[in-house]
């Protein structure tokens, strides 16, 4: 089965997600395989220049200049790099019931629903956007692991690959208090700034699953200084998908009108 044809049989989000009834329903033929990032890194000289590896015919000359008589063909040519390993199989069943562990018990900050109800609303506004990909729907379901549970990047990183933890990475908040709001959120920004599609995507889908309630639940908090942050966040999402730029849009226009409508006087016009 192509990628392609994997994702055409996909007619509703019932099948991906599974019914509110059954959380543990898959689509078990759902994976894709991400490649581990390249983590060398190369050796440099006191001038600030790469040191290049000596290869067989540099030997040569070295072998001539201290004077030894050593002929070409008894230098061993350079060792062949040995194969990369093969990346794990990323699977979604896997990301998701990983998710679902690591949040267990959780609950919604207003709402007191169960944390994974926010996972699975991320997950189907992302497998519903004309941008999925497999590793944008692991994201949607891993986003909050680092954030809002013990879980480590490294913890990511080992189950998962470096790709996925490096998209966890771009979509962890940073909770120092040391540090005023304003600036943690900047670093934050700048942090999304440079993650690319799928991290962009996802940010997106996280952001109107939270503004759907904000605006209800918390409306001076909304105005004080979440809707605010939601636009700068959104300002630099500029790899995200489009049809869910439209709907942050209109979820951000919402949440402020119903929370700036909470502080108006009862029959005012």
């Amino acid at each position: 089965m192509s990628a392609n044809d994997d994702w055409d049989g996909l007619h509703s989000l019932d099948e991906l997600l599974g019914s509110e009834e059954n959380v543990h329903k898959w689509r078990p033929d759902l994976f894709d395989t991400v490649a581990p990032a390249d983590r060398a890194t190369p050796a440099v000289s006191g001038d600030g220049e790469v040191i290049k590896p000596l290869q067989a015919k540099d030997q040569v000359e070295v072998a001539k200049v201290e004077g030894k008589s050593v002929l070409k063909s008894s230098i061993a040519p350079a060792p062949a790099p040995a194969p990369a390993p093969a990346a794990k199989p990323l699977c979604l069943i896997e990301a998701r019931e990983y998710a679902l562990k690591a949040h267990h018990g959780q609950q919604r900050r207003y709402t007191a629903e169960p944390y994974w109800k926010h996972l699975a609303e991320v997950a189907g506004l992302v497998a519903s956007s004309s941008s999925v990909t497999p590793r944008g729907i692991a994201l949607a379901w891993l986003h909050a692991t680092v954030e809002e549970t013990s879980l480590t990047l490294r913890d990511i990183e080992r189950d998962f690959g470096a790709s996925i933890a490096d998209g966890v990475r771009c979509l962890t908040g940073s909770a120092n208090s040391r540090i005023p709001r304003a600036a943690r959120k900047q670093r934050y920004r700048n942090r999304l700034a440079s993650a690319d599609k799928d991290v962009h995507t996802v940010k997106l889908a996280n952001i109107a699953s939270n503004l759907a309630s904000i605006g209800h639940f918390d409306p001076e908090f909304a105005l004080d200084c979440y809707l605010e942050e939601k636009r700068l966040e959104v300002g630099v999402l500029v790899h995200g998908d489009e049809g869910l730029k439209v709907l942050v849009r209109r979820l951000w226009l919402e949440a402020k009108n119903k929370a700036t409508a909470h502080f108006e006087p009862v029959g005012a016009e």
